[in-house]
């Protein structure tokens, strides 16, 4: 692949909307670094460097994602005020600023549980600001990108997001190597938090279509709500939504702990065997998913990407730290793969699936739902980890005479809850355009065998 066909979304026909996507991709192949700074690697070495156990350290990890609870009010100020664009930048500079301040403050307070209250208040404002700019940008990616591109875009957007990634992934994993002290963290997110404001100021020229007119002054909200929970397609898509991201997201956070902790993987390692093999992997398949989703719909994509990640948590419980390259290597060239059709899929599926009018309201009630279901996973994660594991892998081990460690507890139950749920959920969901599930394998398999030896 040719590094200029990268930046190729010449399938835009409008030459202004064209001009706007383009803002679109530039701002997350910004805002991508921030997120893996803030949500990958170095946060989980950061909690590490400042002494947090593995709770605490979920504890830190739920403050941001809880901005789903609040976001049926940045819902209802959305489309009060209809100011979106304002809205959005409001949301982001709150989102990305407070994590400023998250690494000066171990520079100055030295009380451990003085310091952790006063990260948690800092991440509760970024959850905030996260809330406002979730909404907003769903919201005005709803109206601005056709439904007949969207999947090729969003697969297009994902690819160079996964593209900088890689390149950033290393870099950091480089420089954190080197400088894994409180210095080298607080340089890290700096940076950051500097290219996550670029990312907000892209969109200073993307176009902001019209929004959909309500009279909310005769809007009865708890009649909304409970119109979104029951809307015949929308709820059921909602259901997959908590129980997917619960069986998730209950292990999820502590991969990069384990690496770090257990594996003993360098930074640059993790960014090389875990970011670039599964980085690579993606920028060479996610358009091929964009087209698959484009002719079959999400639903089928969605089916056999969760099922075959339901697996990969098992593979994790096979590593040790004179073994892990070669399994490391196989979950990422997977993850690769999978994970994109999913996030795509689910994407596309939370825009579908809910009314062109109030579609903020009904996203709203969705982030709501999926950030109070990752809190309490990430929470109940680190509990686990921490109080539950202990025994239960004492007892496996002298019982079994196996080496089991707290972390593969949490994996093992992951990987039954995301194929459990997953397949009594997704049946469920109702997509008009989408194909039968054995249609897109059939395609596939015909695929695979065309390719000569």
């Amino acid at each position: 692949m040719r590094v200029r066909n990268l930046f190729d979304i010449s399938f835009v026909e409008d030459r202004e909307l064209r001009k706007s996507l383009s803002l679109v991709i530039l701002g997350v192949c910004f805002g991508i670094i921030f997120f893996n700074v803030t949500q990958g690697a170095p946060i989980a070495g950061f909690a590490k460097e400042l002494g947090f156990g593995d709770l605490l350290y979920g504890v830190m990890l739920a403050m941001p994602v809880l901005g789903g609870a609040i976001q049926l009010f940045a819902s209802y100020v959305l489309e009060k005020t209809r100011k979106r664009k304002f809205l959005f930048f409001l949301g982001g500079f709150l989102q990305r600023l407070p994590w400023l301040l998250v690494v000066i403050l171990p520079f100055f307070i030295h009380d451990k549980n003085v310091l952790f209250s006063s990260i948690v208040f800092l991440l509760s404002i970024t959850a905030i600001g996260g809330a406002f700019i979730n909404v907003s940008f769903m919201s005005w990616m709803g109206d601005l990108v056709p439904i007949e591109i969207r999947g090729r875009f969003f697969s297009h957007r994902s690819m160079l997001a996964t593209f900088v990634s890689l390149i950033s992934g290393l870099l950091i994993g480089v420089f954190l190597d080197k400088f894994s002290n409180l210095y080298g963290f607080a340089i890290v997110f700096t940076f950051a938090v500097i290219l996550g404001i670029f990312d907000i100021l892209c969109f200073i020229w993307v176009y902001d279509p019209p929004m959909r007119k309500t009279d909310f002054s005769n809007v009865n909200f708890s009649k909304l709500f409970k119109e979104s929970v029951t809307h015949p397609k929308f709820s059921r898509f909602l259901l997959f939504a908590i129980f997917w991201n619960f069986a998730l997201n209950i292990s999820a956070p502590y991969f990069n702990l384990y690496m770090i902790k257990h594996l003993k993987m360098s930074y640059f390692d993790i960014a090389l065997f875990v970011q670039i093999i599964s980085n690579v992997t993606t920028i060479l398949s996610v358009r091929i998913l964009g087209r698959l989703i484009d002719r079959f719909g999400n639903k089928p994509i969605l089916e056999i990407s969760t099922f075959i990640v339901s697996f990969l948590p098992y593979i994790w419980c096979f590593t040790t730290p004179n073994n892990w390259l070669f399994f490391v290597i196989l979950v990422q060239i997977f993850a690769g793969i999978f994970w994109p059709g999913i996030d795509l899929s689910f994407n596309n599926l939370a825009l579908g699936l809910s009314p062109d009018e109030n579609r903020s309201f009904y996203i709203a009630v969705l982030n709501l739902f999926v950030g109070i279901t990752n809190a309490v996973s990430f929470i109940l994660g680190g509990y686990i980890i921490e109080y539950v594991a202990p025994p239960i892998v004492n007892f496996i081990n002298n019982l079994l005479h196996i080496h089991l460690v707290e972390y593969h507890l949490i994996f093992i139950l992951s990987g039954i809850l995301r194929l459990v749920f997953s397949r009594t959920f997704i049946p469920k969901i109702s997509e008009e355009r989408s194909k039968p599930v054995e249609e897109l394998t059939n395609h596939i398999v015909k695929r695979i065998k065309k390719i000569k030896p």
